[in-house]
């Protein structure tokens, strides 16, 4: 018990690859508070209307010509017991599409409980499986805009997620989930796949790939779009991403995050996104 405990410990203070719903297999022992925060900067100079790839200035009627987004988002996670924990997630951010539009404001919320199911430790030929449950709560912005922050709709989130530590240094994880909103907003369904290796005591590297892609047929730009209605599109994202990661004594690490879109449908196309992530368990 004494060394899954530490093992358990090292993952939390290891940033990993963000998930596609910022989620993971591993929860923090019991009593542990595990304190997350990430700034992220994206910028892309294309967007997706329906499948085909267009320059926002062709778009935007030379309105704009790169979209740009930061986030800061703060995430807490808390375990209950030693199958189950909390976690909590909340964040700010500001978008600025040139003369076109821009918004800022705080981000949809959420507040999950996590239930390990399996778990390697107790029974090393098996994996560590984890049901997630989640409510998303709306932030204070218009969805309905080019600048939207979100799909400014309530909801919830269900989730089964898996990984495996193949070897001291190696490990795998995926996770496959739905999420449901009000408002019209379509149902998506997501995946995530992540692998990471320790390359040294205190250095570790991430490699991940995660798509998310919403229901209905509704096009920017088809028949029955206006304005109103860009919760409603058919929105899909695959997008690749790398992390490196330091830990630090007492249970803490810094991470930097690298992704790029690699494919969508009405959405923008980020050329590139990078953000830093600082976690503290104690």
């Amino acid at each position: 018990m004494q060394i899954r405990r530490l093992l358990l410990s090292a993952l939390a203070a290891l940033p990993l690859v963000a998930f596609a719903e910022g989620d993971s297999p591993w929860l923090p022992i019991p009593g542990q508070l595990s304190l997350g925060l990430n700034h992220t900067e994206q910028s892309g100079d294309n967007a997706y209307i329906g499948s085909m790839q267009l320059p926002l200035r062709t778009i935007t009627g030379g309105g704009a010509s790169t979209y740009k987004r930061a986030t800061t988002a703060l995430r807490l996670d808390y375990g209950l017991s030693d199958v189950l924990s909390l976690d909590a997630s909340i964040g700010f951010a500001k978008v600025k599409v040139g003369a076109a539009d821009n918004d800022s404001g705080m981000t949809d919320s959420t507040l999950g409980l996590r239930w390990r199911v399996l778990d390697e430790y107790e029974d090393p030929s098996l994996p560590t499986l984890t049901l997630r449950g989640a409510a998303i709560l709306k932030g204070s912005y218009d969805g309905a805009r080019l600048a939207g922050l979100g799909d400014d709709a309530n909801g919830f989130e269900l989730a089964i997620v898996l990984g495996k530590q193949i070897t001291a240094a190696f490990a795998l994880w995926g996770q496959i989930g739905v999420q449901n909103r009000s408002d019209n907003v379509p149902n998506a369904t997501f995946y995530e796949l992540g692998a990471r290796y320790r390359l040294a005591p205190q250095w570790s590297a991430s490699l991940g790939y995660g798509s998310k892609k919403y229901g209905g047929n509704l096009d920017i730009g088809g028949s029955g779009f206006s304005p109103g209605r860009f919760q409603e599109v058919r929105e899909e994202r695959g997008v690749a991403k790398f992390s490196v990661g330091y830990a630090l004594s007492g249970n803490q690490g810094l991470a930097l995050n690298l992704a790029k879109t690699t494919s969508g449908r009405n959405t923008v196309k980020d050329d590139q996104a990078i953000g830093l992530s600082y976690t503290f368990a104690f």
